[in-house]
Formats: structure tokens, C-alpha cells, sequence
């Protein structure tokens, strides 16, 4: 990875020194690939949970037997954000990662509305607000009662899906609502790395789009439209190489943190069109741009890296737990889990 030292991007602020303290504990508690890929090799289930029985999520384990691994994961999270807003002095940053399950409420809201459809399942409690307060307006094309944030592209979204019929229109314009809100939040936080998180963030969500561009075979022209702004990398230059081969794409990266998600994750999508390299690359990515916060004495940049490397723990472990429930080979699990340290 290549990016600003450590000393240049922290916010050296003294207000979370307590915080810090207690973070630099539970990263000691962290799985790693390692016990993961031992967890994927479990012969059943009771073997996973022996697997899990020393590990930070030992005191919750009978919640998967009472009501399944998803709850338990859920669950999981839902105490590391109770934690996160327990230790945060600026919630207005630290909300964004639980904004992000706020804005998948709203496409849920969007698509349940305009197809007449009961998708009640998809919603998360996890968010800022309850899932009713973005489910309830919307219903009622009542959108001036939603958040702010999500107010106006509820707005936009609605009204494109009635124009086009495409709910992937209408996903788009709610993506780009949601990364917007979470760059400028970054840009009036003090510490520039924040503002790294949220710019690497776009860069990775542009990836994934130009991939799925290219795989479907779409025109370059359809592909401004369907990039975000505030990336590291220019829009147009994305559009400038979407027609090359993957070899000359790679040459383009040479020297990006984004290469492996080409080379990796690119190779697998055209070759056999699976997205599970790109996926775990792309992890693999925020994993390692997040490490850099070791080097940090203290600050909220230490709080939120270790959120956002928790989450993509219980991801793997969401993965891990489904692929062994179904029957999953344990070398293919292990194949989709990050493997960045």
C-alpha cells in the first residue's frame, strides 16, 4: 500500500486517548485468517462452535443454536456499533457506518414501493434510525418526513424509477447520495485520513462497477453515469481505459493499491465470471489501508478502523457460516476470505 506515513494522516486527538487504550485490547481479540480458515475447515457445526469458544464471540455462542447465525451476527454488530457510540466524541463521523444500513433501508423502502412487494426481511435495525422511520414515508409518499440525507434522494430515485422502470437507476442515484454525504461529513472531520477511508471507498465502489460494466458488456457511454464522484481516481479515466484489455487496465494500476483488485479480482470476472476474487480483494484493500492506524497514538481514526476491520470480520464470518451450513468445500470458503495483515 501506498500511502501518506502515518504521522501526516492522524489526528493526534488526546480526547480519545481512554478510547484508544480500549481499542488497542480488542484488536488483540481480532480472528485473522488464520482461525478463520480453520473455522471454514470445521467438519459441522458443533466443531464451529467449539472453533468460536475462546474467541471474542464465545459469550454469545448459544445464540446461534436459540435463533441461527444470523441473528448471532447481527447481534454482533449490533454491539459493535453500541460500542463504537459509546467511545465516539463526534458522532456525526462515526454515524457513518451506521448510516450506511440506513441507505440500504431506503433502496429496500424505494423497490418495495414501486414493485408492491412485502420485502419487510431486507430491512436492517442497525442504522441510524429505526428501518419504519425510512419504510413508513416512503410508503406513504410522504418523503419530506424522511432524514435529511435521505429526503432528496428518495425524491430523484423514485421519480427515475417512474421514468425508466429500472430499479438499478434508482440504486445509482441513492449510491451516489450515500457516498456524497459520507465525503463531505470526512471533509469537515480534522484528520485527513478519514477523508482517505471515504475517497478509497468510491475508488473501490467505481472498481466494482467498471468490472460488472465490462462483464456485461455495457457501452462506454452508459458508464459516467454510472461512476461516483470524490474518488481518488478521475472518473475519466475509467472511461478512458474501459475499451483496453485487462494486461493494459493492469498497466494503469501498476503502481494504484488498487492492483490486485484489478489483477485478481479483473482476471476472475472476465475469466469465469465470478466476483468472489473482486470482493475479496477489495476487503483486502480497506484491510490494509485501515492497518495504518497502528501507528497511531490516539484518535477517532482508531476507534473507526477497527469497526470497519470488525465488520469485514463478521462479513467473512457471515460467508464462512453460510458456505458450511451449505456444504460448501472448505478450500473454496477459504478462497473468499481477506487475507490482508
Amino acid at each position: 500500500m501506498r500511502y501518506l506515513p502515518a504521522h501526516a494522516v492522524s489526528s493526534h486527538d488526546q480526547r480519545y486517548a481512554y478510547a484508544s487504550g480500549r481499542i488497542r485490547a480488542l484488536e488483540m481479540t481480532l480472528l485473522g485468517k488464520q482461525r478463520l480458515d480453520r473455522i471454514a475447515e470445521a467438519s459441522d457445526l458443533h466443531e464451529v462452535l467449539r472453533q468460536l469458544s475462546d474467541t471474542a464471540y464465545a459469550s454469545h455462542i448459544d445464540e446461534i443454536e436459540e435463533s441461527g447465525y444470523q441473528v448471532f451476527l447481527r447481534n454482533a454488530e449490533r454491539r459493535l456499533l453500541d460500542l463504537v457510540d459509546s467511545l465516539s466524541l463526534d458522532r456525526e463521523v462515526s454515524d457513518i457506518l451506521r448510516l450506511g444500513h440506513d441507505f440500504h433501508n431506503l433502496k429496500v423502502a424505494l423497490r418495495e414501493q414501486v414493485s408492491g412487494r412485502d420485502l419487510g426481511d431486507l430491512y436492517m435495525d442497525l442504522g441510524r434510525f429505526d428501518p419504519e422511520e425510512i419504510r413508513g414515508p416512503v410508503k406513504n409518499e410522504a418523503l419530506d418526513r424522511l432524514p435529511g440525507m435521505l429526503s432528496l434522494p428518495a425524491k430523484e430515485a423514485l421519480e427515475a424509477y417512474r421514468a425508466s422502470s429500472d430499479p438499478g437507476e434508482a440504486d445509482i442515484i441513492v449510491d451516489k447520495a450515500m457516498f456524497a454525504h459520507f465525503l463531505g461529513v470526512a471533509g469537515g472531520y480534522g484528520g485527513p485520513f478519514i477523508r482517505t477511508i471515504a475517497r478509497t471507498w468510491i475508488d473501490l465502489a467505481n472498481i466494482r462497477t467498471f468490472m460488472r460494466a465490462r462483464y456485461l458488456g455495457l457501452e462506454t457511454r452508459m458508464l459516467p453515469g454510472l461512476l461516483i464522484e470524490g474518488g481518488l481516481v478521475r472518473l475519466s479515466d475509467f472511461c478512458d481505459i474501459y475499451q483496453f484489455t485487462l494486461d493494459e487496465i493492469l498497466g494503469r494500476f501498476e503502481f494504484s493499491p488498487y492492483r490486485k483488485v484489478v489483477e485478481i479480482g479483473g482476471a476472475a470476472a472476465e475469466k469465469s465470471g465470478s466476483f468472489v476474487p473482486l470482493e475479496r480483494e477489495i476487503d483486502n484493500v480497506v484491510i490494509s489501508l485501515l492497518r495504518i492506524t497502528r501507528y497511531f497514538t490516539f484518535g477517532l481514526e482508531v476507534v473507526v478502523a477497527y469497526a470497519l476491520v470488525k465488520q469485514i470480520e463478521i462479513k467473512a464470518l457471515r460467508l464462512v457460516l453460510a458456505a458450511k451450513d451449505g456444504g460448501t468445500a472448505p478450500d473454496l470458503i477459504k478462497e473468499r476470505i481477506p487475507d490482508a495483515e
